[in-house]
This record gives C-alpha cells, structure tokens and sequence, in this order.
C-alpha cells in the first residue's frame, strides 16, 4: 500500500475528515474481530482498537465498524495500535438480517463498489440440472440486497468446466435480471478471470457473497495469484465444495483494486428488504427515457409511458413499482442516527 488513495480513500471520506478535529489517522477495516481491528492506513498495517468511550456508545454490531469501514482515530503510544474514535458515514453497504431471534442487521461489507453474488454449476453436463440448481429466488434475493446496498451487482456462475453448456444458463441468467452483467468462469483452471478481474478498477473494492460451496475461496485465490483461503473437499453429488471461509477479510489484488471475500450464507436474510422485489425490467426502461431526471408524466421520450401504452410494462406491475419505492422513501425519510443510519449508506439509483 502506498498511499490511501489505493485503498479507496477519495473525496467522499476526505470531506468528512475537514468535520473532525485534526491529527486523527484514517485506517480502512480490513479484519474485525468484535473490538479488534486489523487496519491499513498510510503508515502500514496497524492493529485498532475502540476507545473506550465508543465501547459503551456503539453497542450493536452495525453501530461499529466492520470489514472495508472508514474509521479515524489516534496511535496509542504504547503498543502504536489505532484507537478508533470515528467510523465514517459509509458509502454503500451490504446488510442482512443476522442469524436468530434478534432480528438485528449485520454487516456483510462496508464501501464496496461492486458486489459478486456467486452460484456455480453442479456438473454432469445436464444444462437443465444446471439450471434448476442455480436457484433463481434465492439469487433474486441476494441481487434486491446489492440494489439497497448501493453497489453494482454482478452474477458470477463458478465452475463453468463442469457444464457442457454453460451458454445457455448464462443467456438464461441474463434474461431474468437485465442490465445485470454475468460472468462464466472456473476459478478452479482459471477459465473467465479476466473478466471478473476487470468488473473493478485500481483504488476499488469487488465484494464476492454466496452459498457455502460455490468456490468463492478458489475465485480469491485465483484472483491474488496465491493461496490467500484455504479451499474444501467438493462433494461428487453436486460439485460442491465445503465451508471454508470462517471471516470476512480485505484483499488487495495484482491489478490494485480491493477484494473482500465472505463466509457462505445458506440464506440472505434480508435486512430490511424481506419484501423488495426486483424490478430489474422497470430500471432498464426508466434508463431509456430521453431525460435522466424524468418523472415518467408527460416528459417527451419517456420509455416507461410508451411501454405502459405498448402492453409492454403492464399497469399493475408499474403500479406495484411505484407502490416499493414509495416505500423505502419513507424508510429512508424516518431513518436518522443509530445503527440504521450506519447500515443504509449512501443509496440511490444510477442513471446513464
């Protein structure tokens, strides 16, 4: 690491920095373990700790920072460890409804661009036992969950040397979630890793989440060049891998951007979108209206009206968009301070 910059540090953290007072570190989270860190910050890698009145102030698990969090803080003279005392307002951020009866949200990654939702083929090479095995709800899930993130989502289907047509759940894959790029690779013999590689740029941050056993831990190892996460026996049944990765952790790979690899989740469990849909067909046609800020009323070249008056977009449907986003407007509007505010980020919807 030679500057903060390659690590992702950029405007948006720099101008909260001008609110604090001075002589206070920046360090990017790259492993947490409850109240200590292994953090990078410009000086190296450094072990952080929260001071202690912050211990007492973030009491839940959102409230403190986690894995590629921002966070400011001094040296302790002592051991040269960071005492944290800011954890910066977050960019994006990738959430779900932690294990339990607690309903609390955990952080799956803080700050990332672009987030991988990885399945992979079973092998055999029967298309359609590929295709029932790449479950489409769950994947729809986990996609709803990038959405509020505020990332770039990207579906990644591993082990693509297994399927004697991998082009074919690939086409089928697009044609479910439009505007969502798919990726076809084998991390295993490096079939397809330039074009994972290439989804994030040097100073950003790629996050790869999915079920235990699609090979998210070959996938990290491929994309460093090493052997960074330990990879488990693949069972003959459906190709697929044991549990490995036991925390979240920050990469940087050859070509300079950041990786930050995940444990397995069976299920998504939703922070606070248990009831979003997807309306990937809806944002593709608001994309084409003539105007970015178009409030699809009686603008010219407005897509979402001539799709309405084509059959293309049916009313109900359209009606069933407006009724989701009126909904997490008001969310967003009710949220200030706490945890939720730490665990929404910066959200919004891209335009061209």
């Amino acid at each position: 690491m030679t500057s903060l910059a390659s690590i992702g540090f950029d405007l948006f953290f720099e101008a909260q920095l001008s609110g604090l007072d001075g002589g206070l570190v920046p360090a990017r989270i790259a492993i947490a373990h409850g109240e200590s860190y292994v953090s990078w910050t410009r000086d190296g890698v450094r072990k952080a700790v929260l001071s202690g009145r912050r211990i007492g102030a973030w009491k839940t698990a959102a409230e403190r920072p986690q894995v590629g969090d921002w966070v400011t803080g001094t040296y302790e003279d002592s051991a040269g460890a960071l005492v944290i005392e800011h954890l910066l307002e977050r960019r994006t951020c990738l959430a779900r409804r932690a294990a339990g009866e607690s309903g609390e949200a955990q952080i799956i990654a803080a700050n990332v661009d672009v987030v991988g939702v990885v399945s992979a083929f079973g092998g055999g090479g029967d298309a359609a036992r590929d295709r029932r095995l790449i479950n489409e709800g769950r994947l729809r899930r986990y996609l709803a969950a990038v959405e509020q993130s505020g990332a770039s989502p990207l579906v990644i289907v591993n082990k693509s040397d297994l399927s004697d047509a991998p082009e074919q759940v690939g086409e089928m894959l697009s044609e479910l979630f439009p505007g969502v790029p798919v990726v076809l690779l084998s991390g295993q013999r490096g079939l397809g890793m330039e074009r994972l590689g290439a989804s994030v740029r040097p100073g950003q941050t790629l996050a790869l989440v999915g079920m235990s056993g699609v090979g998210k831990s070959t996938l990290v190892n491929a994309l460093l060049g090493r052997q960074a996460q330990e990879t488990g026996e693949v069972r003959e049944a459906d190709a697929r891998g044991r549990h490995t990765t036991a925390h979240r952790e920050l990469f940087v790979m050859g070509s300079g951007a950041l990786l930050i690899d995940t444990p397995g989740m069976r299920e998504m469990g939703l922070w606070e979108v248990e009831e979003v849909t997807s309306f990937d067909d809806v944002d593709a046609l608001a994309a084409a209206c003539r105007f970015n800020d178009c409030r699809h009323a009686t603008e010219p070249g407005c897509a979402i009206r001539e799709a309405l008056q084509s059959g293309a977009l049916s009313h109900d449907r359209w009606a069933s968009y407006g009724q989701q986003q009126q909904r997490l407007s008001a969310r967003a509007a009710g949220a200030s301070g706490g945890s939720e505010a730490h665990v929404r980020g910066r959200r919004g919807r891209r335009r061209r």
